[in-house]
């Protein structure tokens, strides 16, 4: 008994010890990475865990600790940047810092330099490090192997040379022939090796290489950008981007703070603003209907299957809460495979055609039945646990006073139950209004609005709305204008729960 008890303490420690070293292992790696604030976390997590299950062994917070953390990881810290990034450009090209930017303006203007003709190489390894290298000569007699990062001149006495010059061996390096260099083709496009402050080498065969200088020259003096060629100035402009005189824009920009701009686009934007009404409209009245519907059916069939005299009512009840054991992903998908038009079970099974998920009223009656299938198991079962909580002295004494059992149900029951479960109905309006797997695997929004750019359709919620714009759109993703649409979202199911639960205080003298 001992020996186990050895055995399961010492195991506690390992586990706690070996947790806080992965958590700093991974802190390391996010400040590398310059993730500031995951990466101070992460370092912070590693040293509250090992105070709190090493040395304190405070019981409380050993309960408390994990969630306070996982509440911080998974709410708070998503929610503070997505408020950030609401307040940004944060779009396609737009995703970079101006000097990430800049350079990448620059390393996308490179031009063939003239007067150098193209370079033969070799492909080799260095022996001690493993690292793919180009071995060539230029100007004639002089070789180099290099690569992106280092650029080494070698001796002439390390070499074994072709006729031509080419390099045979190399003291110190694997060379490859041409079939085996064939197998780092990938590696070698990435290969940009500096011979100077303007020109560079870089492949553009399997043995050649090109010299290159960028048509694009930066000044931090004025925050230019010069063309060269033709001498056009580019300078910034508030929207992270480097712009001529002329209005010519260049790609990529950067992200920058464009303050309530995304906000302000919501209800300025018509090509925002046009899909977003509709969308809206839908969004509450996709949620009350099922609120509504659901409620009324789970209460209908919680009335019936408590009647006393009704036999195998556990397996009636069994049978009406199976919807709740099947993952919903799965639900949905079977749904989808029934509304098929003409090919779908439900169109063979009547001999019909309907355009199930192709027409914008029918998609939403789709989008309507399928949402009850998954809502009304459960509030059938918490409207079965509300009336099996109702004295039955309160009943009798309706039924001596002679109330009818539509009286007794209307001025008994229903506020009975309504005081018991107005909480849980508030959270499920909350629950509808971002009921996004729903939507996205029965119809993914469609059918899409003719005026929406395609980044809406008939069953789009706000939250698929969102998601689209932040990931799907045709324009480009827009995480900016997707995060302020969050937060308008949040703004909106926080104030209907608010007021919904100020609403039930009502009912507390419900007696």
């Amino acid at each position: 008994m001992r020996i186990r008890e050895f055995v399961a303490h010492k195991s506690k420690f390992i586990l706690s010890y070996s947790f806080v070293l992965l958590l700093l292992i991974m802190g390391a790696r996010l400040l590398q990475d310059r993730s500031w604030f995951l990466g101070i976390f992460a370092f912070i997590s590693a040293i509250l865990i090992f105070y709190v299950y090493c040395i304190a062994r405070k019981v409380p917070l050993k309960y408390l600790l994990p969630g306070v953390l996982l509440l911080i990881f998974f709410q708070i810290y998503p929610a503070v940047y997505s408020g950030y990034v609401a307040f940004t450009n944060d779009s396609n090209g737009h995703q970079l810092s101006k000097t990430q930017a800049v350079n990448a303006i620059i390393d996308d203007s490179l031009i063939p330099v003239d007067g150098i003709e193209p370079i033969s190489y070799v492909v080799a390894k260095v022996e001690a490090t493993k690292s793919l290298v180009v071995i060539f000569q230029y100007p004639a007699g002089t070789y180099w192997a290099g690569n992106s990062q280092l650029l080494r001149r070698l001796k002439l006495s390390q070499l074994e040379r072709e006729p031509d010059g080419r390099v045979k061996q190399a003291s110190g390096y694997v060379v490859f022939n041409s079939e085996q260099s064939a197998a780092y083709a990938n590696e070698l496009q990435n290969i940009r090796i500096k011979i100077d402050d303007s020109t560079s080498l870089q492949p553009v065969d399997i043995d050649l290489m090109e010299a290159f200088q960028p048509s694009f020259k930066y000044s931090e003096i004025g925050d230019i950008l010069t063309d060269l060629n033709s001498g056009q100035v580019y300078s910034p402009n508030d929207n992270g981007q480097m712009v001529s005189a002329s209005g010519e824009v260049l790609y990529p920009g950067w992200k920058v703070n464009v303050g309530w701009r995304n906000f302000s686009s919501i209800i300025s934007d018509e090509e925002v603003k046009r899909p977003l009404l509709a969308v809206l409209l839908w969004t509450f009245v996709n949620a009350f209907l099922v609120v509504v519907l659901s409620f009324l059916m789970g209460l209908s069939l919680a009335l019936v299957f408590n009647f006393q005299h009704l036999r195998s009512r556990r397996f009636y009840r069994t049978i009406f809460i199976m919807p709740m054991a099947i993952p919903s992903v799965l639900s949905v998908l079977v749904w989808a495979g029934l509304f098929g038009t003409e090919t779908g079970v439900i169109d063979r099974l009547f001999h019909i055609s309907t355009p199930w998920l192709t027409d914008n009223l029918w998609a939403r009656v789709a989008v309507l039945i399928v949402e009850l299938w998954l809502a009304f198991p459960y509030m059938f079962l918490i409207c079965t646990g509300a009336i099996q909580a109702i004295p039955n002295e309160i009943l009798e004494a309706a039924e001596i006073d002679g109330a009818s059992p539509l009286k007794s149900f209307r001025l008994i029951k229903l506020p009975l139950v309504m005081r018991t479960i107005a909480p849980l109905l508030v959270s499920s309006g909350a629950m509808a209004l971002n009921n996004f797997g729903a939507i996205y695997l029965l119809t993914g929004g469609g059918p899409v609005f003719s005026n929406s750019n395609g980044n809406a359709g008939a069953t789009d919620i706000l939250i698929s709305y969102t998601y689209k714009l932040a990931f799907n759109s045709q324009e480009g993703n827009n995480y900016g204008l997707a995060s302020a649409l969050s937060i308008l979202n949040f703004i909106l199911v926080g104030a209907i729960s608010v007021y919904g639960l100020r609403k039930m205080k009502t009912m507390e003298g419900v007696n």
